[in-house]
C-alpha cells in the first residue's frame, strides 16, 4: 500500500492480507494440484514479464558465478572449468526473478495470486530462477523428506508432483524429454547452490552427506548438460 526511502534503498509497507497460501491449497487437496500450480505459475509468468533497469536489483547470474568459483576447489578441474563456463554463456538478461518463490510466498485473496517475501529480488535468466525452485520442492529435501513436511507441511511426494505440473505450465508444453531437459539444466543451478552452502556449514553433522550427494549428483549433469539456456 505505500513505498518509503530506507537509507538508499527502498521499503514497502503493505496491510495484513486476509489471504490462503498456495502452500494452504495444496495441503487441502493433494490430490488435485491444477489450481494451486495455476495460481503458482500465473504469478510467476506476471513477475517474468517484467524488465528492469540495471542496478535495481542484483544480477543473479553473478551470484550464480560467485557459487561455481566457491565450489570449484571441491570439485573435479574438468567439472569447475565446464560448470563455469555453462554458467557464462547464459546471456545477460534483465528479467524480473523473485529469487526464493515457493509456495510460501503466494497467497491467494478473492481468486487472484498476491506475492508476499520479496526482499530476494533478483534480475536474471529464468533458469536461475528454476534452480531455485527445484532445491525448494526436491533438492533441499532429498536425502530427507521429512524437510518438505516440516517447510511446507506435504509430502515430498506431493512436492515433487507440484514441481512437475508446475514446470509443464511454465514451459507450456505437456513433453516430457522437454520437461526432463529444462528440470536437469535447473538441477546443475541448484546443486551448485546447494553444495555451496554444505561446504559453508562443515559442522552441520549432515553436511558431509550433503556434500557428496551434490558433487555426485552434479557430475552426472555435467557430463549431460552443454548447454543452460531454454
Amino acid at each position: 500500500y505505500g513505498i518509503l526511502r530506507v537509507g538508499d534503498g527502498y521499503g514497502t509497507v503493505t496491510e495484513l492480507l486476509n489471504a490462503t497460501s498456495v502452500t494452504k491449497l495444496i495441503r487441502n487437496n493433494p490430490d488435485d494440484l491444477t489450481q494451486a500450480a495455476k495460481y503458482y505459475i500465473d504469478m510467476l509468468k506476471n513477475i517474468h514479464s517484467i524488465e528492469v533497469e540495471d542496478g535495481i536489483v542484483p544480477d543473479m547470474k553473478e551470484t550464480a558465478l560467485s557459487w561455481a568459483d566457491f565450489v570449484a576447489p571441491h570439485i573435479p578441474e574438468e567439472e569447475a572449468q565446464k560448470l563455469r563456463a555453462l554458467m557464462e554463456a547464459v546471456p545477460k538478461k534483465n528479467t524480473l526473478m523473485h529469487g526464493d518463490y515457493h509456495t510460501n510466498n503466494i497467497m491467494v485473496q478473492n481468486d487472484e495470486p498476491l506475492l508476499i517475501d520479496m526482499d530476494t529480488l533478483c534480475m536474471g535468466h529464468p533458469i536461475f530462477e528454476l534452480g531455485s525452485m527445484f532445491n525448494a520442492f526436491i533438492g533441499y529435501a532429498e536425502l530427507d523428506h521429512q524437510n518438505i513436511m516440516d517447510f511446507f507441511g506435504y509430502s515430498f511426494e506431493t512436492s515433487e508432483k507440484f514441481w512437475d505440473l508446475s514446470l509443464k505450465m511454465y514451459l507450456g508444453t505437456e513433453d516430457e524429454e522437454v520437461c526432463r531437459n529444462v528440470a536437469q539444466k535447473a538441477m546443475v543451478i541448484g546443486y551448485t547452490r546447494m553444495l555451496r552452502r554444505a561446504l559453508r556449514r562443515p559442522n552441520d553433522a549432515d553436511s558431509p552427506a550433503k556434500i557428496a550427494h551434490c558433487k555426485k549428483r552434479l557430475g552426472e549433469l555435467l557430463r549431460e548438460t552443454d548447454t543452460l539456456i531454454f
